[in-house]
């Protein structure tokens, strides 16, 4: 592999990220504005994790952490006709099963409010829910194709293809919403139509380039497959791995739904024959969704691109059994993680507050939803580090074919994030939620960085805890300039230009005195991204 080849392609897939994140954060503005922080967008934000679930279970998740591996070693020892021939069987099974799924839920669905009288906020929930369920298959036959083609180095396709979610969730909104009615009960189904459409665009552009590329995969029914037997070998405990952690997502979304009072109202619950008032109120899962939205901007572009970009590298490597270059790569990684996600985390945490004033405050957001939505970011945030980390880490296992570890320490983290989901809610609200995800990561994080440390023997993290310390200290001198500038702007008072100064301005000071401090300490991150990136342009303009 040429040097920091994997830096360079993680980068492809952080510059198309960054083009998705920046339509995410317009269709976020543009729905904060029309649907507030109010019981639909409640609803549709649960709807809208019952397919996402999936999608990282039988998708990007669990079958492509088995998948690659298995596809890498067929082609590094059988050749490129079995290789297809494994990811035809594979796709086969896969969208039988989804399909199969997907006729169940919606039976459940249609009759499930038949049965048991829902509330009108669970009715919607449902009805969202039939409605974008079909998105799951077409997304994680998506997901499976785009596994294919990072096992070929081919990541601009599949970095592109959140864009076309964004820009037919966008489109939505603007033209299909209005159509479905004048309320907002109503417009929202324009928005899950449209998710519907993004899925068969999504699924259709990943086919069209694999064919580009001389290769056709075409429906194979082959249960007894060895190569199909090994990839469900691997998933199983994958699945089960990743099940938990969205359970852990989906039980925070249903906490926020269940223990929410009405709107405008304080309303109590029965437990055990004692009475208790809610301890969130309506909004509660929107504007955990706006900040997670939030979070996972710096975690897309930074702990996700790394992961996917290294993820075929380091199954290669695990094949050849050349250990040495493994950690060499594993290392750097998370070198470079660190670099970034600290920082960003400090800055969220100092202008979360500047943000959310800039970009979401308007119409049906009020300044109350402001407020909690940034609470919500400054939790979220503390586990930036840990959340991209830990990607690297479980595709570190994966790649060693060893998916039974991070399930086991997975598990363990259901019983800790519940805790502290129902112990903090009733001291710090939504944000407590946030703050028990963030907890939850960085233990596992640290879980899993001492398992694998102490499986491979791996030595020269003292020079990775010195270079986490030059970063640290940088972030901090960084943090101290940002509050320095951010207090000596005016108050907004909802003037726009104002608010765009509170954001930008301490930015641009934030990043111009991080950049300076880690030049100052010599770090090697800022060299190894100069040497990948910066150089690589000018030699290639040479």
């Amino acid at each position: 592999m040429p040097k920091h080849s994997f830096i360079r392609s993680a980068s492809i897939i952080s510059l198309c990220t960054l083009l998705s994140r920046v339509l995410g954060l317009t269709r976020d503005i543009l729905c904060a504005s029309v649907f507030g922080t109010g019981m639909v967008w409640d609803a549709f934000a649960v709807a809208f994790r019952i397919p996402n679930l999936f999608r990282r279970l039988f998708g990007e998740g669990a079958l492509t952490a088995a998948f690659v591996p298995v596809f890498t070693e067929y082609m590094e020892k059988r050749g490129e006709r079995e290789s297809w021939i494994l990811l035809s069987v594979v796709a086969t099974a896969l969208a039988l099963f989804l399909v199969l799924l997907v006729i169940l839920g919606e039976g459940v669905f249609y009759v499930l409010p038949k049965l048991t009288p829902l509330s009108e906020k669970w009715q919607l929930v449902l009805k969202l829910s039939a409605v974008m369920l079909p998105y799951m298959p077409l997304i994680c036959l998506a997901a499976l194709l785009s596994a294919a083609l990072n096992c070929l180095r081919h990541f601009l396709m599949p970095a592109l293809s959140p864009v076309v979610l964004n820009v037919c969730w966008i489109t939505g909104l603007l033209f299909l919403s209005p159509i479905m009615g004048d309320t907002q009960e109503q417009r929202i189904f324009g928005v899950a139509v449209a998710i519907i459409i993004a899925g068969v665009l999504q699924y259709g552009m990943q086919l069209l380039v694999l064919r580009n590329t001389g290769n056709v995969i075409s429906p194979v029914l082959e249960p007894s497959h060895p190569g199909l037997r090994r990839v469900i070998g691997l998933i199983g405990p994958v699945v089960f791995g990743l099940a938990v952690v969205q359970v852990n997502v989906l039980s925070d979304s249903l906490i926020a739904v269940g223990l929410s009072s009405s709107a405008g109202s304080h309303d109590f619950f029965k437990l055990f024959g004692n009475i208790y008032e809610y301890p969130l109120h309506s909004g509660a899962a929107s504007v955990l969704y706006y900040g997670d939205r939030i979070i996972e901007f710096p975690l897309a572009l930074v702990g996700i691109a790394m992961a996917t970009a290294m993820f075929p590298t380091l199954s290669t490597y695990a094949v050849r059994e050349d250990w040495e270059t493994f950690t060499t790569v594993l290392h750097k990684a998370l070198r470079i993680v660190i670099f970034i996600s600290v920082p960003a985390s400090l800055g969220l945490i100092i202008l979360g507050g500047p943000l959310v004033e800039l970009f979401f405050v308007r119409n049906a957001f009020t300044q109350e939803s402001a407020l909690r939505t940034t609470s919500v970011i400054l939790f979220y945030a503390t586990g930036i580090w840990a959340y991209c980390s830990l990607h690297i880490l479980i595709r570190a296992f994966y790649s060693l074919q060893d998916t039974s570890t991070p399930v086991k320490v997975g598990a363990s983290m259901v019983i800790l994030n519940l805790t502290l989901n129902l112990s903090l809610i009733w001291f710090l609200r939504e944000g407590g939620l946030a703050l028990a995800t963030a907890i939850s990561a960085m233990v596992q994080t640290s879980i899993l960085f001492i398992i694998l440390k102490r499986r491979l023997h791996i030595k020269g993290f003292r020079g990775m805890s010195a270079s986490a310390g030059k970063t640290v200290l940088a972030s901090a001198v960084m943090a101290l300039v940002c509050i320095a500038t951010l207090n000596l702007l005016p108050e907004h008072h909802g003037n726009l230009t104002i608010k765009a100064a509170r954001l930008f301005v301490p930015l641009s000071a934030a990043v111009v005195a991080f950049l300076g401090m880690v030049y100052m300490l010599r770090s090697e991150e800022l060299q190894y991204l100069y040497d990948a990136l910066v150089k690589k342009v000018i030699t290639k303009k040479d």
